[in-house]
């Protein structure tokens, strides 16, 4: 009885990564630095007033297409957390799927679900301005993305086969199925 070669790394999936000279290991530390920055960058954003006049166009332009909200309305307290769930929510997310073309577009339909929320909650006459979130969640997303582009995440390596992890064919055709 012959026993088949174990395969190597890089003939399990010639598709994966199998070298990790630049691997981190810790995507959840990485998630939290980039999710600080572009909480950072939000924070800045918010404060500086950049987004102002915009917000204040989607709010008179809410009110002219029919949209219930009060004069005076001003951001929900509730924002905060969504952007902070989106920072690092995102980060952690698109550091743990493998392929730039996946975090790409897991990155777009997040951002655009973001961005459909605001005359969402606009029916309840809440104003809720995206903007922030939206740029926000982008620079999250670009330096997450950016990050798995240039190191080798846990994600990407293709682990060989080792023992017990692999059961060979000659040993699967011993085993007798019981009926029950």
């Amino acid at each position: 009885m012959v026993k088949p070669r174990a395969r190597k790394a890089s003939e399990a999936r010639p598709d994966m990564k199998t070298e990790t000279p630049q691997s981190h290991g810790h995507p959840v530390t990485v998630a939290a630095v980039v999710g600080s920055f572009a909480l950072a960058v939000g924070l800045v954003v918010r404060a500086s007033g950049v987004m102002r006049g915009a917000e204040e166009g989607l709010l008179h332009r809410y009110r002219d297409g029919g949209f219930p909200i009060a004069e005076g309305a001003s951001q929900p307290w509730w924002g905060l957390v969504v952007i902070l769930l989106l920072v690092y929510g995102l980060a952690i997310l698109l550091l743990e799927i493998p392929g730039t073309s996946r975090r790409v577009m897991l990155a777009v339909t997040l951002l655009v679900l973001v961005a459909a929320a605001s005359p969402v909650v606009a029916l309840w006459g809440v104003f809720w301005s995206p903007l922030v979130a939206f740029v926000s969640g982008a620079w999250s997303a670009f330096c997450a993305t950016l990050w798995a582009k240039h190191h080798t995440m846990p994600c990407e390596t293709a682990e060989a086969p080792g023992d017990g992890k692999v059961i060979s064919m000659e040993e699967q055709k011993g085993k007798v199925r019981k009926k029950g």
